[in-house]
């Protein structure tokens, strides 16, 4: 087991067996996950980058020493010969590299935020899909019990003469079919828990206890659309990425045109010849004949066009996004409002009162399934109403850009 899989277990246990709610997953989730620690390794080595651009001088000064014997006629001295050297930049290259190891900085900062909004959502997604497995399975066993009970009352019924063979046999099928339907909702609850176990980073197989309810259509708050629209596109990550990497490649065009210029370098330089001092100045720098940096005021022109065009199409993907999330949530609170109403609770009296009518022989096996079947299908698919509604939520925070839910604390 890793530290941070050892870290994530030890939270889940000592965090109680009611603990493990949507906010507390999405906290487990940005804590432990994985990749969130590379990408903040990544920011970090973007600043170091910045913490380089800064420095006063591109590069170190160089220092240089001769020593030989020099002979003049019969006499023999030796030569000494120190200089020292710096280069120096003139023309805003300075500024402009601080400029790009700045914007790749923002934009790798903003890549982390654009993460982390995407696992809040991600963890509030399983959270729900998990919570509704749960939801659903136990419907599955209790529909179950509910399909033994009324295959025994057919069997009393056949016992009395009340009932054919083909109602008891329809009866056992029907227990059959809800036995299945154990089996796949427990097939479901594994996965999405195994699922939920990924985004937590915690240990394959461990058992995670869930807390909280599904949310309601009441719990959701109306959300602005062009409100959204507007703060997707100022705060979203992918967005404020794609704009510091313009930012970043703008920079980089200036730095490319300014490194074609030449680079004085600086120094001077001290000489002992025949027993006589030498002190002198140097002054140096490249001819530009042939290495103007065409490579690279290229290559820089190619990145900050590709820049200009991620912005654009990132800031129009966040609009869309954003619509289509809040055409989601509405479809979704609509579903789920219509069960609001008394759909289910009218089916399951429906189906009390139908249990009791085909035991006293008022009704026959036919009538009794479909009530049975009527209110099974409202319970799970009231279920499965309110799952797509915290999915929807979640999607609707992933568009705007927020680690929170938008539809309930306005942010």
């Amino acid at each position: 087991m890793t530290p941070a899989t050892l870290a994530a277990t030890l939270l889940l246990a000592t965090a109680g067996a009611d603990a493990l709610t949507s906010e507390r997953a999405v906290a487990l989730a940005l804590e432990r996950n994985p990749e969130l620690a590379a990408l903040a390794a990544e920011a970090r080595a973007a600043e170091a980058r910045l913490e380089g651009a800064r420095a006063p001088l591109p590069s170190n000064p160089e220092l240089s020493a001769a020593l030989g014997p020099r002979r003049s006629g019969g006499e023999r001295t030796t030569d000494v010969e120190l200089g020292l050297s710096q280069r120096l930049e003139i023309f805003g290259e300075r500024s402009a590299r601080i400029d790009v190891a700045a914007g790749e900085r923002d934009a790798a900062s903003a890549r982390l935020a654009a993460r982390r909004v995407e696992l809040a959502a991600s963890a509030r997604e399983a959270h729900a899909r998990a919570l509704a497995a749960e939801r659903l399975a136990a419907l599955a066993r209790e529909e179950l019990a509910v399909a033994r009970e009324a295959a025994r009352a057919a069997e009393r019924r056949a016992e009395l003469g009340s009932a054919s063979r083909l109602e008891v046999n329809a009866a056992r099928g029907e227990v059959g079919r809800a036995a299945r339907a154990v089996g796949t909702t427990a097939s479901r609850l594994a996965a999405a828990q195994a699922a939920l176990r990924t985004l937590l980073a915690a240990e394959p197989g461990e058992g995670l206890p869930l807390a909280g309810e599904l949310p309601r259509p009441s719990d959701v708050r109306p959300a602005d659309g062009e409100a959204l629209v507007r703060a997707a596109a100022e705060r979203r990550g992918d967005v404020a990425a794609a704009r510091r990497s313009l930012a970043a490649a703008e920079a980089e065009q200036r730095l490319a045109r300014r490194e074609a210029l030449p680079s004085p370098v600086l120094g001077a330089r001290y000489a002992r010849e025949e027993r006589a001092d030498v002190l002198l100045g140097t002054l140096s720098f490249e001819l530009p004949l042939f290495d103007r940096n065409q490579a690279g005021r290229g290559a820089a022109s190619a990145r900050a066009a590709r820049a200009g065009v991620e912005l654009a199409a990132a800031t129009r993907r966040a609009g869309e996004e954003v619509q289509l999330a809040l055409a989601r949530l509405r479809a979704a609170t609509e579903a789920a409002s219509a069960f609001d109403d008394g759909a289910v609770s009218g089916a399951e009296e429906n189906l009390a009162l139908s249990t009791r009518a085909y035991e006293a022989g008022k009704i026959g096996l036919a009538d009794l399934l479909l009530m049975r079947r009527s209110a099974v299908e409202a319970r799970r698919d009231h279920v499965e109403a309110l799952e797509e509604l915290a999915a929807a939520e979640a999607a609707l925070a992933r568009a705007a850009g927020s680690e929170r839910l938008v539809t309930r604390d306005g942010r």
